[in-house]
């Protein structure tokens, strides 16, 4: 999730609908750095992208989602991973794309996002190229992300926290017992990744330091990302956090 709003004099708005309650949601086509991309806009901010040339389509369009593959870097033995948050499904594409080996699972609160995802930012190619159907690399869980957390049997060697409505986090998924969870779901020597929008410094930094803060109290190494280094440390802006119980190289 970007943590900036756009105007769109040069897009096209091929999709408006009501998402997650009543919040805005648009799906505008348009042309960045000379390239033809959807864009998923959440009242007005960017929740997901995807390029729309077909040898582009499972590439990644936002800083942040490619900062998320660091964690392989890190350790890529990791196999079984999980995302919360699956929006326009721009990283799940990726993933599935480029890591043969690794199978995703993905949380998805709202049922209309992942119908949108096979509809218009190509999910069903993916589906149907990567032969999901039949070998289940990518598995939908369509349920609220602290639910699934809270519920589920399963374990995973990676999971990424990027569950945000516009550019305002999942509040449940912030919190001391949350981070308590996550790390329950990890398989040993397991890594966890949450995308947060904030300040460096200044009152905008506060979700920095509350969530580093729990996620320090349950891991023992920790790693800060900012995506941006052309952002004002007092501006909001995507960063990631990783967490592990095994140093982060």
């Amino acid at each position: 999730m970007m943590n900036f709003k756009h105007l769109f004099d040069n897009g096209k708005v091929i999709y408006s609908a009501n998402c997650y309650g009543n919040n805005d949601l648009e799906i505008v086509d348009k042309t960045e750095e000379g390239e033809s991309i959807r864009l998923l806009l959440v009242n007005g901010a960017r929740e997901s992208a995807t390029y729309n040339k077909k040898e582009y389509r499972n590439d990644l369009v936002f800083r942040y989602s490619i900062g998320f593959n660091d964690v392989f870097h890190i350790n890529n033995s990791l196999k079984k991973c999980l995302l919360i948050g699956g929006a326009g499904f721009s990283y799940p594409k990726y993933f599935i794309s480029h890591f043969p080996e690794k199978t995703l699972d993905v949380v998805e609160i709202d049922r209309s996002m992942v119908e949108l995802a096979f509809k218009y930012f190509y999910l069903d190619e993916l589906f149907d190229n990567y032969n999901l159907y039949e070998n289940k690399r990518l598995t939908i869980y369509i349920m609220d992300g602290r639910e699934y957390i809270s519920t589920t049997s399963n374990t995973y060697d990676a999971i990424f926290n990027d569950a945000y409505i516009s550019d305002s986090p999942a509040e449940g998924l912030m919190t001391f017992e949350a981070v308590s969870l996550i790390k329950k779901c990890l398989n040993p020597n397991g890594i966890y990744v949450v995308n947060v929008i904030t300040a460096i410094s200044g009152n905008a930094a506060y979700p920095l330091f509350s969530v580093l803060a729990y996620i320090k109290q349950h891991f023992k190494y920790t790693k800060f990302f900012k995506c941006r280094n052309d952002t004002p440390a007092t501006e909001r802006q995507n960063c990631l956090i990783f967490a592990s119980d095994t140093p982060l190289q």
